[in-house]
């Protein structure tokens, strides 16, 4: 009798950690990465950019998102955007969750502007912003942990998830990268 109740419990735990990683569509955080990897030339489907800047897995003790080891840093370019593209389905709510630095503002708060979106589409006329965290005046130097959560629409599958910083000189981290299903 003790087995066969261990063995429910057994089969249950597993049920439920199956379900969870079923809603669980993104989770990056970076630690499994090795540090200097160029987030731009991993397989397809992981990360894409935009615009002239680099980015790169850092790695610095304690100095991540809850004091995580690793993160993701652009270069200095401007303009600097972190791109996931995901398909998703149509009329599931999602949160998409990522924590943001910034560092080189050298103290000027217009330096420290940058945004957080999901969106769907291509060009200014054929966008539908699902949800954006735009933010004005950030603190140097300190993760910020953003959570957008939206519905996807019909004809709107096709969804990116960004990260963008457009101050030349300013360098844009990002870590906990995450997508999940509610």
């Amino acid at each position: 009798m003790k087995h066969i109740f261990a063995i429910l419990i057994l089969l249950f735990t597993f049920n439920v950690s199956i379900q969870a990683q079923k809603k669980v569509k993104i989770n990056q955080n970076f630690e499994n990465l090795e540090k200097g990897t160029d987030l731009l030339t991993l397989a397809k489907g992981k990360f894409g950019g935009w615009g002239k800047s680099t980015w790169t897995v850092t790695e610095k003790k304690g100095k991540g998102f809850n004091n995580s080891n690793k993160f993701a840093t652009s270069g200095d370019a401007a303009n600097a955007t972190l791109v996931k593209y995901t398909n998703l389905e149509v009329g599931a709510t999602y949160v998409f969750s990522v924590a943001v630095k910034l560092t080189n503002t050298g103290g000027q708060t217009w330096k420290s502007n940058y945004s957080v979106k999901a969106f769907s589409g291509k060009g200014k006329e054929d966008t539908h912003m699902y949800a954006k965290n735009d933010v004005k005046a950030g603190q140097d130097n300190k993760w910020k942990k953003h959570n957008l959560e939206f519905t996807v629409i019909e004809g709107r599958e096709n969804v990116v998830l960004q990260t963008y910083r457009w101050t030349k000189g300013v360098l844009l981290h990002v870590d906990d990268f995450k997508l999940v299903k509610k």
